[in-house]
C-alpha cells in the first residue's frame, strides 16, 4: 500500500466541486464540468423554486450526469437518485407522484418512457458556461435517496445525509490512505450505492481524478491500470474474475487498492496477485449505511477470506441479540451500531421509516462472524440460509464456496426452489469451461453432507447480473424452476 504523502482534507463545510473526469478518450477538467454545473443550476432556479418540489435525476456513468448532479446539489432538498435502467425505477414503497425527473441533453431518450410512467419530466438544453463556476453552493443538498440492489425483492428507497456521506468518505479515505496524486477508476454504476460510495464521493471529497466507464470492458479497464494514475479501483467480483483470465497485452500492475463488496473465491485471488501483482480486498457496507469494514492492511497480510475490520465509529457484534454476543469465531447475525454513518430511513423524504434497532443496534440482512483480531468474515445473507423440506438449516453461501472450490468455476448463485415436498437448493454455476453436472455434485458429495447437497446443478457462461455486477438471485431462481419443469415434463 502507499505510504507517501497523503491526502489533507479541506473543509468539508466548504464547497466541493466535480471531480475531473476522463470519459472516452476526453478530459472534462473540474473547471469544466463546475462552470456546466453552475449553467443548469441557474436554468433550475426557476423550476426548483418551490421548496416541496421533489427531484430525481438520472445518474448514468456520464460527465453530464455528474455536472447535472451538482447543479442539482445546490438545492437544500433531497435528491432522488436513478439507475438509467428502468427496472430499477419499482421500488417498495413506489416512488411518489409529482416528482420532477430532470435530464440532461445526454439523455433525453429515456424522455417518453419517464412520461409514461408519470413523471413531469425537464430535459435541460446545453449549459450556459458563461456563468463560469463561480460561488455555487455545491454538495448544499440535505441528502441523497439511493435504492437497494433489488436482487431478492424490489428496492427499496433509503435516504441518507449528505453530512453522514461525507463522513463516511472521510473515514474510509483515512483507513485505506489514500494519496493526493493518484485517482479513482469508476466502472460501478454512479447510481447504485456501491458506485455513488466508492467512485463519486472520494473522487470529489479528494478531488482526484475519476477515470468512468458507461460500463466494464476490460480492455478499456486495462488501458487505465497501464496508465498508473489511479490508486483506487473498485470492482465486482465477476470483473476481476475476467481481467485475471482475459488476454494481456503486455504486463502491466493494477492500482495498488482494488477493493470489492462481493464474496471473492480463492482462485480469482491468486489469479489476479498472479497477473497483476495486487491483493485484492474485501470490504463490507451496506446502501443503509455505507463503508463498514475494509481490509486495509499492508499488501502481504491481506486476507481473501474476510472483509478486514470496521471502520473507525462503527461498531460490530455478530448473534441474534446484540446485547449478548456470542464468542469469537461463532457464525449470525451482522448488528452494527453508527450513529455517524447510518441512513435517516426508507423511503422519500419527509416520509421516512426509520431503521428498527434494539439499543441502538441495527440488524442487517447479513450473516457473518468475529474474529479474536476483529476482522469480519461475510457468510451470506441471511435469507440465503434455507429450511429445505427435509428439515435441515443450510447456509447457501457454504454451497457456493464449495462449489467455487472446483477447478473452472468462477462463480456461484445457490438459491431456494420451491418444490410441492418443500424447499430445496439449485445451483446456477458459471464457468468459461464445459463442466459436467455430474462432477459437480460429486464434488459435493465429498465436500458437504448429504442434507446440504443441491438438489438441482446448471452450468452457464454467465450468471444473470443487476446493472452493479451483483447476482440477479431472482432471474437465478426463474431459470433453475424453468430447468426443474422441463425435467419433471420428461
Amino acid at each position: 500500500m502507499a505510504t507517501g504523502a497523503v491526502y489533507n482534507f479541506p473543509d468539508l463545510s466548504m464547497s466541493l466541486y466535480p471531480p475531473p473526469i476522463l470519459f472516452q478518450g476526453r478530459t472534462w477538467s473540474s473547471s469544466e464540468l463546475a462552470g456546466m454545473a453552475a449553467g443548469w443550476r441557474a436554468e433550475l432556479a426557476g423550476p426548483l423554486a418551490e421548496p416541496s418540489t421533489r427531484a430525481a435525476m438520472v445518474l448514468a456513468n456520464h460527465p453530464e450526469a455528474v455536472a447535472l448532479f451538482f447543479a442539482l446539489s445546490c438545492f437544500p432538498r433531497p435528491l432522488i437518485v436513478l439507475p438509467p435502467e428502468l427496472r430499477g425505477w419499482r421500488s417498495s414503497p413506489s416512488l411518489p407522484a409529482g416528482v420532477t425527473l430532470v435530464l440532461p441533453p445526454a439523455l433525453t431518450g429515456l424522455r417518453p418512457e419517464a412520461e409514461r410512467l408519470g413523471f413531469e419530466v425537464l430535459v435541460l438544453g446545453a449549459p450556459d458556461l458563461s456563468t463560469g463556476r463561480g460561488d455555487a453552493p455545491f454538495l448544499s443538498l440535505s441528502g441523497v435517496v439511493l435504492f437497494t440492489s433489488g436482487s431478492t425483492e424490489l428496492p427499496k428507497p433509503v435516504y441518507r445525509s449528505m453530512d453522514h456521506m461525507l463522513s463516511v468518505t472521510r473515514a474510509y479515505a483515512e483507513a485505506v490512505r489514500f494519496p493526493r496524486d493518484r485517482g479513482v477508476i469508476g466502472v460501478l454504476p454512479l447510481a447504485r450505492g456501491f458506485g455513488f460510495t466508492h467512485c463519486l464521493m472520494p473522487a470529489t471529497a479528494l478531488g482526484v481524478p475519476l477515470a468512468l466507464f458507461e460500463r466494464f470492458d476490460h480492455t478499456a479497464v486495462l488501458g487505465a491500470f497501464a496508465s498508473e494514475a489511479y490508486y483506487y479501483w473498485p470492482f465486482a467480483p465477476v470483473m476481476a474474475d475476467v481481467l485475471g483470465r482475459c488476454a494481456l497485452p503486455e504486463p502491466c500492475p493494477a492500482p495498488p487498492f482494488c477493493a470489492t463488496a462481493g464474496r471473492l473465491s480463492r482462485s480469482v485471488c491468486e489469479s489476479f496477485q498472479t497477473r497483476f501483482g495486487v491483493p485484492l480486498r474485501q470490504l463490507y457496507g451496506t446502501t443503509e449505511t455505507g463503508i463498514v469494514t475494509v481490509d486495509a492492511a499492508g499488501a502481504a497480510d491481506v486476507r481473501s477470506d474476510t472483509a478486514g475490520r470496521p471502520l473507525p465509529g462503527v461498531e460490530i457484534r455478530i448473534g441474534d441479540d446484540p446485547g449478548s454476543p456470542p464468542a469469537p469465531g461463532a457464525v449470525g447475525r451482522i448488528w452494527l451500531r453508527s450513529p455517524r454513518y447510518m441512513m435517516d430511513g426508507y423511503g422519500f423524504p419527509p416520509d421516512l421509516q426509520p431503521a428498527r434497532t434494539v439499543d441502538g443496534w441495527w440488524a442487517t440482512p447479513d450473516a457473518g462472524q468475529l474474529d479474536e483480531r476483529g476482522y469480519l468474515a461475510i457468510a451470506g445473507r441471511l435469507d440465503d440460509c434455507v429450511r429445505t423440506g427435509s428439515g435441515y438449516l443450510v447456509n447457501a453461501a457454504d454451497v457456493a464456496a464449495a462449489l467455487e472450490a472446483y477447478p473452472g468455476v468462477s462463480d456461484a448463485a445457490v438459491v431456494p426452489l420451491e418444490t410441492p415436498a418443500g424447499p430445496v437448493l439449485g445451483a446456477l454455476v458459471e464457468s468459461a469451461q464445459p463442466l459436467g453436472a455430474a462432477d459437480l455434485r460429486s464434488h459435493l458429495s465429498r465436500r458437504l453432507p448429504p442434507w446440504a447437497q443441491s438438489r438441482l446443478v446448471e452450468i452457464t457462461p454467465a450468471l444473470p447480473r443487476l446493472s452493479s455486477g451483483r447476482t440477479d438471485r431472482r432471474a437465478c431462481i426463474a431459470i433453475l424452476q424453468g430447468s426443474s419443469s422441463r425435467e419433471g415434463a420428461r
